[in-house]
């Protein structure tokens, strides 16, 4: 069998479970001499003996092996329908040096790669095309896709057998030494990771080094481990961290491991470990590989692509969509790729006229009916603000920096809210992958993110009420300004906070009691008492158009 056939056999068609059994397919069968029965739902049909007969006897090792193995983490899983993959002529950059890396020298020291970015910036369609790549180039590969929501694959539990078979795939040779170790140990699976791995892979990976099984001397084995951070445990995380850096760090075999994850802290602290770190090989989706470029012609392509093949591609014009249109969608995509794909599969919906999709898109409109632009998006963001362990603080600070609308430096946030710096820094660490602290500056990953929070229907239990927490903004920093600690600020936040906010009691105290005196600065003071007239006049005139 070739190394193609063996990576792209579905393992569904090993397991009865994930078939129709083996009659599936079968009409008019008539068996004699046998017993049918049913073992833990896995069929086996045993034949009686007799001349021309042959009897098939279940393995108990490999039935153990595969009701442990996540059949839905192989990257060519059938239950992973249509998983995402580069889009044709982009990621070109990133998929070569992903490539040289695995073909380097078996001597090479950094042995693990870590590929990282924010969210939806497309790791895992990366790790998807190099799975795929490393079969069209002969380079022998295993894979597990974590993926949180699907139970199967949320853990590290079903890791080290689901590498083990593939590997017992991969290399025949190493399957009795694979099911020797169940058989010996029918406990196994309940044996810690580690220990599993030992005894899964570790060890027939050592013998098939010293035993000469494999005859290229250049043979090497990659595995592609995608979506670390999708494995809910965060210690489950860093264990698995540790054991392929002790695998590739102290057993000397040519194994090499691709992890891909987004940015969170506690992977950071694991792969920054001295014994980790020495052994690593870091690559970062950002600016150097111009996504924009990539985006561009993804987007190219796809629009192209609706004109062609949509039901109502014969309605749109030669040209569409204009040039500034597709320019305002890279934008909004801020390098990653998942806003771009969402506004396709929004535009492609074939019961809708693709241009009043995308209208709909850069006018901001909710649509009428079922279909929401970016479902997806806004999913991906609610799943990661349910991890940030004060998220009344974070939410806090959010308004503050979207409604005020300013350059957000990390000191003028803590002085305003009375914090110190490390209390910002700690309120955004667990959204790394969508909000960052580059040195004093906040800085959004996502253009589309405030889009997301200022919209109820979108954020959900996240959602920044914009004249609510500017009225709470706009009442804090008169406030401040009272008790002299911020008496030569620039007004353009609170100006921002001013047009946006609800006129509650509480603002229109302190607009009442505010004393101008209290600014020191002169060139600013003016500035204040024009804005606060301009407010108090707009809201007496609400007031009385809309009592």
């Amino acid at each position: 069998m070739t190394d193609e056939a063996l990576l792209t056999n579905s393992p569904q068609q090993l397991n009865p479970r994930h078939s129709g059994g083996i009659f599936s397919h079968a009409s008019h069968t008539v068996i004699q001499g046998g017993e049918f029965t049913i073992h833990n739902d896995i069929r086996f049909v045993e034949a009686g003996a007799g001349p021309g007969r042959s009897k098939r006897v279940k393995d108990p090792a490999l039935e153990a092996l595969t009701e442990h193995v996540a059949a839905s983490a192989f990257h060519n899983s059938g239950h992973r329908i249509d998983p995402p993959r580069c889009h044709e002529n982009t990621r070109q950059a990133v998929l070569d040096e992903i490539f040289t890396w695995i073909m380097q020298d078996a001597a090479r020291i950094a042995c693990i790669m870590w590929l990282n970015g924010a969210a939806g910036a497309g790791k895992s369609a990366i790790c998807q095309s190099i799975a795929e790549l490393c079969i069209k180039r002969g380079v022998l590969a295993a894979s597990f896709f974590f993926f949180r929501t699907d139970p199967t694959r949320s853990s590290l539990w079903p890791l080290a057998a689901t590498l083990a078979y593939q590997l017992m795939r991969l290399y025949p040779a190493t399957r009795n030494l694979i099911l020797e170790s169940i058989t010996s140990d029918p406990l196994i699976f309940e044996l810690t990771f580690e220990a599993q791995f030992e005894e899964l892979l570790v060890k027939p990976l050592l013998w098939l080094k010293n035993s000469g099984q494999v005859p290229d001397p250049k043979w090497r084995l990659v595995f592609i481990i995608d979506g670390v951070d999708e494995c809910i445990k965060h210690t489950e995380q860093v264990a698995l961290i540790e054991v392929f850096a002790q695998l590739v760090a102290t057993k000397k075999l040519p194994v090499f491991v691709l992890l891909a994850s987004r940015m969170e802290s506690q992977l950071r602290m694991a792969l920054g470990a001295p014994k980790v770190s020495k052994i690593l090989c870091r690559m970062p989706l950002d600016s150097d590989y111009q996504a924009e470029k990539d985006i561009r012609l993804f987007l190219t392509d796809r629009f192209a692509a609706v004109r062609t093949t949509h039901p109502m591609g014969h309605f749109l014009e030669r040209d569409w969509p204009a040039p500034a249109c597709v320019q305002e969608i890279v934008t909004k995509s801020s390098g990653q790729f998942i806003y771009a794909a969402v506004v396709m599969q929004f535009v492609f919906f074939p019961r809708c006229h693709p241009a009043r999709q995308l209208l709909d898109i850069v006018r901001g409109l909710r649509p009428s009916g079922r279909t929401t632009p970016f479902a997806q998006l806004d999913a991906l963001y609610r799943h990661i603000f349910a991890q940030v362990e004060d998220i009344d603080l974070t939410t806090t600070l959010l308004a503050y920096i979207i409604i005020g609308q300013g350059v957000p430096d990390v000191s003028d946030i803590a002085w305003f809210f009375a914090l110190e710096a490390v209390d910002v820094y700690l309120a955004f660490a667990d959204l790394g992958s969508l909000v960052v602290c580059e040195g004093h500056r906040v800085r959004f990953l996502h253009a589309s993110l405030p889009d997301s929070l200022v919209d109820a229907a979108r954020s959900h239990a996240y959602f920044i009420d914009v004249p609510v927490w500017a009225a709470k903004l706009a009442v804090r920093w008169f406030r401040n300004i009272a008790a002299g600690e911020m008496t030569a600020w620039h007004p353009r936040p609170l100006i921002n906070f001013l047009e946006s906010a609800e006129f509650t009691p509480e603002l229109r105290e302190c607009l009442a009691k505010f004393d101008p005196s209290q600014v020191t600065d002169a060139s600013n003071r003016k500035k204040y008492v024009d804005e606060i007239a301009k407010m108090v006049r707009l809201h007496t005139l609400r007031r009385y158009a809309f009592p």
